[in-house]
């Protein structure tokens, strides 16, 4: 892929996109076969946005203090392998929760410290190029594991026993692939000569990113803490469409909450199904990225952004429809999977339209402080949102949690829509 010598520690992101693959979409299922309720479910996907968001803030405050940032990336990897063991050995909701805390808050390190030493051991005119091989790498990884997830619940059953044998079995998986990044870290990390300094970094991440149903992004470079946030007034613009960054992340993260139960409970779907319609979700959205920025280009950003938001908003919606429809198990099937492929395709819309606006609006010489922000209220809308969904969906039923999920992302889109930003 291009790495140079002191850039082959970034392929200990492979792994780690795989285990993240293999344990994502679990997380939720585990909850649900530990007895949990919805609301508990809701809870549980909220635990880790809940640890991360002042995590990342701790985590970049000390990374900015000390002279070397392979710890924290080996605390960040060691940190989440121990987390997937904890949630291996979960006997009680209480000891996974604990666990969503801890993968939150331990996993948090290597966002800051892994993009800095990213661009520390690159040229500056290689910045992007870099981000696109750690990008495609996390990319490529968590669909193998998703893959994984897959194959393993199906023949697991057979060799373990199923229910939550074969789960505690995936999240070990998960632990052992977290561990050998954690050595490719230790094995090839070597500290760049020249030290960058994240608040000198004005580069605008617009690469593939991973959709989570909670907040705890991979690559991070700004995020709004006490140092770098009083005393400075965002523009009014810039804070209305925070605002609607807030409930359009309300509204994915709810969906997400209650979207594999509902698939299990609605429509009687195995575990390895509900695994097969996140691939759909991740391989669209891989193959739609590159055609985006042209996107962006052609129609602005705001527009991009709102095709991709209204779009979700009426496939969200569709998942609860599809069962009125009486089809047969396989059509209907079908028609999840193709529906979830354009969910994906709708975050890869939104993710590279929402980063370029984000930096369109920055004030001069704020750019910075403007992308801290941003990333900040992506993690309280990650807080927010798997709550509600798991409430609403827990009291009141589906049709309410989905009605609840499409009226915030709808929300979110009328704020987005009544900005008025120039595009030149």
């Amino acid at each position: 892929m291009g790495t140079t010598d002191r850039s082959r520690w970034l392929y200990a992101y492979l792994p780690m996109g795989v285990s993240g693959g293999a344990t994502s979409a679990l997380i939720p299922l585990f909850a649900y076969a530990l007895g949990g309720s919805l609301l508990n479910v809701g809870i549980v996907a909220a635990a880790t946005s809940v640890a991360s968001v002042p995590a990342f803030i701790l985590w970049g405050s000390a990374c900015d203090r000390l002279p070397i940032r392979k710890p924290f990336l080996l605390i960040g990897f060691v940190g989440a392998g121990l987390a997937f063991l904890a949630m291996a050995a979960s006997r009680s909701l209480s000891d996974f929760y604990l666990a969503n805390l801890l993968a939150g808050f331990l996993g948090a390190a290597s966002g800051p410290a892994g993009t800095v030493l990213l661009l520390g051991t690159s040229d500056r005119k290689e910045w992007p190029a870099r981000l696109a091989i750690v990008s495609r790498m996390t990319a490529a990884g968590w669909v193998v594991g998703l893959a994984i997830g897959v194959a393993w619940l199906s023949a697991g059953p057979g060799l373990v026993g199923g229910g939550l044998n074969s789960m505690r079995a995936l999240f070990l998986v998960g632990a052992v692939l977290a561990f050998s990044a954690a050595i490719v870290v230790q094995l090839e990390t070597r500290e760049p000569a020249d030290r960058i300094e994240r608040k000198d970094v004005h580069l605008v991440d617009a690469q593939p990113r991973v959709e989570r149903g909670r907040y705890l992004p991979m690559r991070i470079i700004h995020f709004v803490g006490p140092r770098n946030s009083v005393g400075h007034k965002l523009p009014r613009l810039l804070r209305f469409y925070l605002f609607s960054v807030f409930l359009l992340f309300g509204g994915f993260t709810a969906f997400y909450s209650f979207f594999p139960i509902f698939l299990s409970q609605a429509y009687g779907l195995g575990n390895p199904a509900i695994f097969a319609i996140y691939i759909a979700s991740q391989v669209t959205s891989i193959a739609v990225y590159p055609r985006v920025a042209g996107w962006v280009s052609a129609r602005g950003s705001r527009p991009t952004q709102l095709y991709g938001t209204l779009g979700r908003s009426l496939l969200f919606g569709s998942f609860f429809l599809v069962g009125i429809a009486g089809l047969g198990d396989l059509p209907r099937l079908a028609i999840i999977v193709a529906l979830h492929a354009g969910v994906g395709a709708c975050w890869a819309v939104i993710n590279v339209a929402s980063s370029t606006l984000v930096s369109r609006l920055a004030p001069e010489g704020g750019r910075a402080r403007a992308l801290g922000a941003f990333n900040a209220v992506q993690g309280f809308g990650s807080i927010f949102g798997p709550l509600l969904g798991g409430s609403v969906a827990g009291l009141l039923g589906y049709g309410f949690a989905f009605a609840g999920s499409v009226g915030l992302v709808l929300a979110g889109s009328a704020v987005l829509w009544a900005l008025r930003v120039s595009e030149t």
